[in-house]
């Protein structure tokens, strides 16, 4: 009875059965890699926010120093002009933090240019812009050349608003 079968038509339905699944083994491989990507930017975006809130929270409980280190550097003490490099420092850490992810496409061209936007909002105060002048160099070099790029003026005696 196994003789009569035609084996070539089985294993014609067999190969096209065995495509099917392949292409919707694919198609399903594709809809997860892209599930996962946006997981992996709401995560990154989670992080960053998270980096962010604690950055804020130093920065307020050093509000007064922060002001006044970037409206009047030349007012700041030695240990205040310290204090207030690793102030900015921190802050820098933050937007390089959103940099490296957004160079790795792990966040929207809009979230790192709300970064960008906060951080020019900052480096108008001229102690906040001296401040890079001094800690920039422990950036690496395409970060430099970026806040170089985008603030290439230094700014006029301001307060940060």
């Amino acid at each position: 009875m196994l003789s009569n079968l035609n084996w070539p038509a089985i294993e014609g339905i067999a190969s096209v059965a065995g495509a099917i699944g392949v292409v919707i083994s694919i198609i399903f491989l594709i809809y997860e890699v892209r599930h996962n990507a946006r997981a992996i930017e709401g995560a990154t975006v989670q992080s960053l926010m998270t980096l962010e809130r604690e950055v804020f929270g130093l920065l307020a409980e050093n509000a007064e120093l922060m002001t006044k280190g970037g409206a009047n550097p030349s007012e700041l003490t030695e240990v205040e002009q310290y204090q207030y490099e690793r102030g900015v420092g921190t802050y820098f850490s933050l937007i390089y933090s959103a940099y490296m992810q957004h160079e790795r496409e792990l966040v929207e061209d809009e979230v790192w240019d709300a970064y960008l936007n906060a951080l020019a909002r900052h480096m108008q105060a001229p102690g906040f812009a001296e401040a890079w002048l001094r800690i920039g160099i422990g950036y690496p070099k395409s970060f430099q050349g970026l806040i170089k790029e985008r603030f290439p003026e230094p700014p006029e005696n301001k307060s940060i608003t």
